[in-house]
């Protein structure tokens, strides 16, 4: 399958509406704990700075001219709406960024108030 196609689809690859999460839903340790009572750190979650990451490849490919431009360039717009859009509701609701975003409503969890990498949202905005 073609990468952005799978980067693109939200029942196989890592999209969902919140941005990407840092494991496929489909893989077995999706959302598994990393031990008896340590929930899942990278198994899902939706993580600003790999998110920073992706923006930054699908900018890339959606300036240069080629086959994967147009979706390149879809695929940065929405994504980019719904990493600010999620991080913006977020703030307004309680005030903070946060380490991570659940990938299945949004919501922050983890660390808070965490302004590390997810102040990169600034740059995905640029």
């Amino acid at each position: 399958a073609d990468v952005l196609e799978l980067l693109g689809d939200p029942s196989r690859g890592i999209w969902s509406d919140y941005g990407l999460r840092s494991l496929a839903k489909g893989d077995k340790m999706y959302l598994r704990d990393n031990a008896p009572g340590d929930a899942p750190y990278w198994r899902g979650p939706i993580w600003i700075n790999c998110n920073f990451l992706a923006v930054n490849a699908l900018r890339h490919y959606a300036a240069v001219s080629g086959p994967s431009q147009a979706r390149a360039a879809e695929l940065l717009q929405k994504l980019s709406d719904n990493l600010v859009s999620n991080m913006f509701e977020n703030y307004k609701r309680t005030g903070y960024f946060w380490e991570q975003y659940n990938p299945s409503d949004g919501v922050g969890q983890r660390t808070h108030p965490f302004n590390g990498w997810s102040s990169l949202v600034v740059l995905i905005m640029s």
